[in-house]
């Protein structure tokens, strides 16, 4: 049987420091393969369109733009970007924006304040339900 291919994935995060502890903690989940980051709009829709990953974890808040953008572009051309799926992880989490983002296909959405383990079980039950 052939092997998984690792679930290809990107970061939309523009605080170093939470971008390092997650580059770090998604390295540590097998596989999972961290094909990029950006820290804005702009530089998020070019990454996703270049690398074309399964999954991006979205924060809304970027040094350029929003992710809520970022969102919009993924729904409004989603196989320009390889039908990624989308997970928001902001401190934002406001019932009307949570709603806001399922609307605009998020997969989930997920507390920056609370929620880590949730968005780290979450990319793990991801890599590991992948067809071979």
């Amino acid at each position: 049987m052939p092997p998984v291919p690792p679930l290809k994935t990107v970061i939309v995060e523009d605080n170093p420091v939470l971008l390092d502890l997650l580059t770090g903690m998604l390295a540590s989940i097998p596989g999972v393969d961290l094909v990029g980051h950006a820290d804005s709009e702009p530089a998020a829709i070019a990454l996703l369109r270049e690398a074309r990953p399964q999954l991006a974890i979205v924060d809304l808040e970027l040094r350029a733009g929003t992710g809520l953008k970022v969102l919009g572009a993924l729904q409004d051309a989603s196989a320009d970007f390889g039908a990624p799926r989308a997970v928001v992880f902001s401190n934002h989490a406001h019932p009307a924006v949570k709603s806001r983002c399922l609307d605009l296909g998020a997969a989930a959405f997920f507390d920056k304040s609370f929620q880590m383990e949730e968005l780290l079980e979450f990319v793990q039950q991801a890599a590991e339900s992948r067809p071979g």
